[in-house]
């Protein structure tokens, strides 16, 4: 029994000097010592500098790999990658397993998304051509949706609903939003879901959008934006939020 009662400290003592380990080497990216294609320093190295074991910075290194923080060579080194591939695995789980209310999360999204809004739609004004290609994108989804909808195919629709919101972050040239946008779907998708599979009037998803996308194009950036909102007010009505 005092065997087993040891073995088990021992395995939570070297958890926790992984997690230290971990801790160490953000510091050290975050001190900007480290730049995303660095190569970092090897295991001996890492375990004089930490004084701990090498098992132990071998640990920490899998664990950031998993994550897509480091791309491990064989016969070449640890390599810093960039955000690009930073897997989104963890954002997500950290929203579905946290205590965050669903209201707070379309907050963030509705936050987000305002902003690469605006962005988009002044650049309509100005005639930019990625805005104009922009807005084919989202023409190109309502047309899915109404499809969608005319077959009642809700996975259709949700997934519709998602691509032109996230054209609508894409034109706000912010990677990060998108990522985090990215996760926000998966956290968000079965209520959505659920809200549409009790819609008796499906194509109201798709005028909706439809509505959109007409006021980008034919109405001023101020009364664009004051329906992009209006849809946000929709959505928490339907998801019974407001």
């Amino acid at each position: 029994m005092e065997l087993y009662q040891n073995q088990g400290r021992e395995q939570i003592s070297q958890r926790t000097v992984v997690a230290q380990v971990m801790a160490r080497l953000k510091e050290l990216i975050a001190s900007g010592q480290y730049h995303p294609g660095d190569r970092l320093p090897t295991e001996q190295e890492l375990a004089q500098e930490f004084g701990v074991g090498r098992s132990s910075i071998r640990e920490a290194i899998k664990v950031f790999q998993h994550l897509g923080v480091v791309d491990a060579r064989a016969a070449k080194g640890t390599f810093l990658r960039d955000r690009a591939n930073i897997s989104s695995e963890a954002i997500t789980w950290a929203l579905l397993l946290g205590n965050d209310d669903l209201k707070d999360v379309l907050e963030l999204r509705e936050a987000l998304e305002k902003i690469c809004f605006a962005r988009l739609s002044a650049a309509v004004v100005s005639g930019d051509n990625e805005a104009q290609l922009t807005l084919q994108q989202l023409d190109e989804q309502v047309e899915a949706m109404s499809r969608a909808a005319a077959a009642r195919q809700i996975d259709l629709l949700v997934e519709a609903d998602y691509r032109f919101h996230g054209h609508i972050l894409d034109a706000g040239g912010n990677r990060l939003f998108r990522a985090i946008y990215a996760s926000l779907h998966a956290f968000m998708s079965e209520e959505i879901r659920s809200t549409y599979t009790n819609m008796e009037d499906l194509e109201e998803v798709a005028r909706d959008h439809r509505e959109i996308v007409q006021t980008l194009r034919d109405t001023a950036p101020q009364n664009s934006r004051k329906r992009h909102e209006e849809h946000f007010e929709r959505t928490r009505r339907l998801l019974k939020l407001s």
